[in-house]
This record gives structure tokens, C-alpha cells and sequence, in this order.
């Protein structure tokens, strides 16, 4: 029952978020959360929302995300909204962190571009092209072999 609920919560947070209303998508997203610890997304919604107002308090309540997560494809989820997060209260090096260990985990939330510039935020320029370059890069294709 609390799991509908806070499908709820979380659906209601995502219609005030765009309509505007930040401060009641927090609340909402605070509440699914509240309801279903392990809903990924609404926790998700909170940080992010809250990270507007209180950056430390954001990145808290994704590491305690983090605790107990078993999917990989949650864990990345969670490590790249930490990411960015971090990135937008000026924790540099913890943004840095959480990107690779976020990098780590296959996925389908593309990295590169946010951390080529968080390189380039501090000043690691070579590295910010590097990671582009190596992202752009396509993979050679392998075609069958025999007469054609």
C-alpha cells in the first residue's frame, strides 16, 4: 500500500515540478521517499529539487540512497545525481568521485560531457578534451569475413 502511495507523491512531485512549483515538488518527493526508502527516483527528485536550496542536505539524503542499493543500474542512477549535485555546491572533488565510481557501472546515463566539465570547472583541460574525444570516438565495426 505505502509503495502506491508514494507513486503517488512522487507523480504529483513531477506535475508540480513542471508547473513551477519547486518547493511542493520537494515536499512530494520527500514524502514518496519517506514512504518507500528504496524508490529510486523519488529520491532522485528530492536531491535534485533540494540541491536548489540546500546542497549539503541534497548530497545526504543520496548517500544514504546509496546504502543497500543492490541494482547496478539503481546505484549508477544515484551516483551521477550525486554527481551532480555535488558539481552545483562546489564539491569539485566529490563530484569527481562520484562520476567515476559512477563510470564504473554500465549504464545508459551518459557521462562524458558532465565530467569533461567538471574537468574543465577545475581547470583540467586536457583531461575535459580527452574525455570528449574518447567519448566521440566510435568503436570499429567488425564486419564478417569471407568473399563478398
Amino acid at each position: 500500500m505505502s509503495a502506491f502511495v508514494a507513486r503517488r507523491y512522487f507523480a504529483r512531485g513531477k506535475e508540480q515540478l513542471r508547473a513551477g512549483d519547486v518547493d511542493a515538488a520537494t515536499q512530494s518527493f520527500a514524502a514518496a521517499v519517506e514512504l518507500a526508502p528504496y524508490f529510486v527516483e523519488a529520491r532522485v527528485g528530492a536531491a535534485l529539487t533540494l540541491a536548489r536550496s540546500d546542497p549539503p542536505r541534497a548530497a545526504q539524503l543520496l548517500r544514504v540512497g546509496l546504502r543497500g542499493l543492490a541494482r547496478a543500474s539503481h546505484r549508477r542512477l544515484v551516483l551521477v545525481a550525486l554527481g551532480d549535485v555535488l558539481t552545483a555546491g562546489g564539491d569539485f572533488p566529490g563530484a569527481d568521485e562520484a562520476y567515476t565510481q559512477a563510470s564504473q557501472i554500465p549504464g545508459r546515463h551518459p557521462l562524458a560531457a558532465r565530467l569533461a566539465r567538471l574537468q574543465a570547472k577545475t581547470g583540467r583541460y586536457a583531461e575535459a578534451l580527452a574525455t570528449l574525444a574518447a567519448a566521440t570516438a566510435t568503436p570499429p565495426t567488425t564486419r564478417g569475413s569471407g568473399a563478398g
